[in-house]
C-alpha cells in the first residue's frame, strides 16, 4: 500500500502546476515542515550554498510573478503572439506559497577545503555544487509538498535583477518554486489568469540497470 502512494506521489510531483485555488491559506504547521525540507536536505559538506526565501505576502509573489514573461517563445504556440495577445507569464509563480532559492557564498573551514579557488565564491566547483545542492532542496520540496496533498511548479526563466531587487537580497536569486493548492475547475496546464495553455511533453528519461 505504501509503495502504491509513493507511485502515485512521484507520477503527480512531476507535473507543473499553472494555476491556483487562492481562497485557500496553507498551514503554517505545513509551511515549516516544506522549509524543513529545503533547509534540511542533504548538501555536500552541509555547506551555505543557497538561502531559501520564504514567501506568502501576496503583493510580493504578484511583483514576482510580473518579472516572469516568457520572452524565448518558440516551443510554445506562436499564434498566441501573432493574434495579438499578451506575453504568458509563468504562472506557477502565483501560488499560495513561493520559495525563492538565491545564491549563498559558502563559509567556514569546510568552505576552503571545498573551493577550488580559495576565497573565490565563483570557483566552478562552487557553482556545481550550488545548483546540485538547489536540485536536492526543490526534489525534496517537491516530494514532501506532494505528500501533503500540494501542487508543484518551479520557474527559473525570469529576470533576475528585478526578482532580486524585489526580495531585497544581495545575491541573486536562481530558482523560484511555487507551492500550493491546484484550481480543480481547470486542466493543471491552463495559465492562472491568461487565456493561454501551456504545452507538455512525454518523460523521455531512461535509466540503465548494471
Amino acid at each position: 500500500m505504501i509503495k502504491n502512494m509513493l507511485k502515485k506521489t512521484i507520477a503527480k510531483s512531476q507535473h507543473c502546476q499553472r494555476n491556483w485555488d487562492l481562497s485557500k491559506d496553507i498551514p503554517e504547521d505545513d509551511i515549516e515542515l516544506i522549509v524543513d525540507a529545503a533547509t534540511q536536505c542533504p548538501v555536500k559538506q552541509n555547506l551555505n550554498y543557497y538561502k531559501t526565501h520564504v514567501i506568502t505576502d501576496r503583493g510580493m509573489i504578484e511583483k514576482i510573478h510580473a518579472q516572469t514573461e516568457i520572452m524565448d517563445f518558440g516551443f510554445h504556440n506562436q499564434e498566441h503572439v501573432d493574434a495579438g495577445k499578451p506575453v504568458p507569464t509563468n504562472s506557477q509563480t502565483l501560488a499560495n506559497l513561493l520559495l525563492v532559492f538565491t545564491r549563498d557564498e559558502p563559509t567556514g573551514p569546510e568552505a576552503v577545503r571545498e573551493s577550488d579557488e580559495v576565497d573565490n565564491a565563483d570557483a566552478e566547483s562552487y557553482m556545481i555544487d550550488r545548483n546540485q545542492s538547489i536540485g536536492i532542496a526543490a526534489g525534496y520540496v517537491n516530494m514532501v509538498s506532494t505528500l501533503l496533498g500540494y501542487s508543484t511548479g518551479c520557474c527559473k526563466c525570469f529576470d533576475d535583477d528585478a526578482v532580486q531587487d524585489i526580495l531585497g537580497s544581495d545575491t541573486n536569486p536562481i530558482l523560484i518554486m511555487g507551492i500550493g493548492y491546484p484550481d480543480k475547475t481547470k486542466n493543471r496546464l491552463q495559465h492562472h489568469e491568461q487565456d493561454f495553455r501551456f504545452s507538455t511533453a512525454t518523460n523521455m528519461r531512461t535509466s540503465i540497470r548494471h
